[in-house]
This record gives structure tokens, sequence and C-alpha cells, in this order.
């Protein structure tokens, strides 16, 4: 009766596998595998979240994000009148009121001023930048490395938020995210005299456009 014994064996042991391959045992169910569900309140995951870009410096999109502050036409017209009067010089206007980057162009007999405003993403950064590189590439030349001018740009350590550039005959201030530069050519005028204008004007346009 050996043989029955083994037979019996072998079809407890086929029994068993049939039984855990249908899924038994354990208490584990057949079925088909189904995606899990979405949170509640439509709430997402964090890997599916945007990524915000960032500046090479790690500035912030949401506080340094353009603007639409610009150079008008009726802007242009009022640096325009001042310039005129300052000067004594009869100035044609020339305006391109287009932010991020909006211009007023100013000339005449032996003068040329330009203002330019910059409201593009992180403006105050790259002016930051810009003078950073001015100093480095002109340090061994005074008249190439930026000047502090008081009361233009915003209250900074040293007046550090604006800058007179000699060589450039060139006023570089910031205000904010508003970058405002300011070239300036008038015959006759000393550097001092011509940093002067500049800062007239320049502290004119933060004001002009100071609403956006």
């Amino acid at each position: 009766m050996r043989w029955v014994r083994v037979v019996g064996c072998c079809m407890g042991l086929v029994a068993c596998l049939v039984t855990i391959g249908c899924g038994g045992g354990s208490g584990m169910t057949a079925g088909p595998v189904t995606a899990p569900s979405p949170p509640a309140g439509g709430v997402k995951e964090a890997i599916h979240e945007p990524v915000q870009s960032r500046g090479i410096k790690g500035e912030d999109p949401s506080a340094e994000a353009a603007t639409s502050a610009h150079i008008s036409v009726g802007d242009c017209a009022v640096l325009g009148r001042l310039a005129e009067r300052r000067t004594g010089t009869k100035l044609a206007r020339r305006s391109d009121p287009s932010p991020p980057l909006s211009h007023c162009r100013l000339s005449g007999p032996g003068a040329s001023i330009n203002a330019y405003l910059d409201t593009g993403f992180a403006a105050h950064q790259r002016y930051s930048n810009r003078i950073e590189e001015t100093v480095q590439f002109g340090f061994e030349d005074s008249a190439k490395v930026p000047h502090p001018v008081p009361d233009v740009g915003e209250r900074a350590a040293y007046d550090a938020d604006a800058s007179w550039i000699p060589a450039l005959r060139s006023l570089l201030a910031v205000r904010g995210n508003r970058w405002l530069t300011v070239t300036i050519s008038v015959a006759g005028h000393s550097n001092r005299q011509l940093r002067t204008e500049a800062a007239v004007l320049a502290r004119a346009g933060f004001k002009l456009t100071a609403g956006g």
C-alpha cells in the first residue's frame, strides 16, 4: 500500500499549489490592480507642482518680477523740458515707452541725453551685477569705476544704489525693481556738471515712473 500513500501525497501537493495560484490563503484575493485614487480636495502631489525658474543668483521670481512701469511719452516730454531749462539748449524728443525697457532720447546742438528704464525680471540684481563687473574691469582707472551719488537711488550703505561712471558719462541707479540709466553729453560741461545734471534727471525719472 506504499504506492497509495505516495499518490495521496502528490495529490495533496497539487491541490495546495492550485489553491495558492488562485489567490487562496493568507486572506489574499484575486483581482485586477487599480491605480490609487487622487487625494481628496483636489490637492496635487508635490512632484506634479510646476517648478519656478530662478536667476543665476537665486532671485525670487515673485519678489523680483518684471513690472509695467515705463517712461511714457508724457514723462519724456517732462524730462525734455527739465533738461532744456537746465542746459539752456532746445532739445528734440524721441520716445519708446514700451516696457520692460523704455527709452527717452533728448538731442540738440552739442547735447545728447538718454534715459532708459529697465523694469525686467530681477532688475535690481542685474544692476548690482553690472556695478560689480564695472569695478572688476576698470579698477585701475578711476574714470572707469562707479562713483556713488547721494539722494538718487534707494537708501543704501555708501549710496551704493546710484553710481556715476565718468568715462561713460552715465549714471546708473536703482529703486526697487526699477533700474534707471541716464547718459549725458553737453558741450562745455565738466564731469561734475554732467553728473549733477544726470542726477537731477534721474530723480525726476524715478518720481515720474513711481506709479508704474
